[in-house]
């Protein structure tokens, strides 16, 4: 179910997904929507494995404080984002949906699990997905040449997303750009790491890459989202 459903429908629904992307560069070579389009990809397919729930519209914009010196990067401050997450979390509890999925497209979004641990003091109310080790699980299937840390930003996993998608990829100015330590990532932001902004290797990604990293996401997410549901 989504928006395109009409409220008698929803009477009995046991939860809401709600995909949460950013607003930030990836790179020369991906577009500034990017962690949006993967949340919403994610959060579709778990609405077909749970067809109860109800799929909500992404919120596009998050925390990317990190990418402000690039232009287009956009960002909300956490009261902001906070207060956001509060208000649709009422406002589905008050109408019956008791339980939020939150399906996160931005690494930078830490304040989610605690957002989440906050709410499930007394009673199971949200759930944040994908978590790391959902990712690393997908890496490894993929074959992913490097791990999520060495592929951080508009690599090899998020291209490979992109391109089994079908969204725009100009993989003609996409460059590789080794990991190196960023101690000072959240003082200096990613800028101060790498030129392009981005870090991974996107020149081996593949459409193949791409289709196993979203149903290994699935695979890996899908039992715990069922126990959230259902518990």
């Amino acid at each position: 179910m989504d928006v395109q459903s009409t409220w008698r429908e929803l009477k009995d629904c046991p939860a809401a997904i709600l995909p949460i992307g950013a607003l930030e560069q990836h790179g020369h070579h991906l577009p500034l929507g990017t962690d949006t389009i993967i949340a919403k990809a994610i959060a579709k397919r778990l609405a077909e494995q749970f067809p109860s729930c109800y799929l909500l519209p992404a919120l596009p914009f998050s925390q990317s404080f990190e990418h402000a010196r690039f232009p287009g990067s956009v960002s909300l401050r956490t009261a902001t984002l906070l207060s956001v997450l509060f208000d649709v979390a009422s406002s589905l509890e008050y109408s019956g949906i008791q339980k939020l999925i939150i399906v996160n497209g931005h690494g930078g979004n830490h304040f989610l699990w605690n957002f989440a641990q906050e709410q499930n003091v007394g009673r199971p109310k949200v759930f944040v997905a994908p978590s790391r080790k959902d990712w690393d699980f997908a890496y490894e299937k993929a074959n992913i040449s490097v791990n999520l840390s060495q592929d951080m930003h508009a690599g090899e996993g998020e291209t490979s997303i992109l391109l089994y998608l079908n969204e725009r990829v100009r993989r003609e100015e996409a460059v590789d750009v080794p990991s190196v330590p960023r101690p000072l990532l959240q003082v200096k932001g990613i800028g101060a790491y790498t030129e392009t902004g981005n870090i991974g290797v996107p020149s081996r990604a593949s459409m193949e890459k791409g289709k196993v990293l979203l149903q290994a996401l699935i695979e890996h997410i899908t039992p715990s989202v069922k126990e959230f549901i259902y518990e």
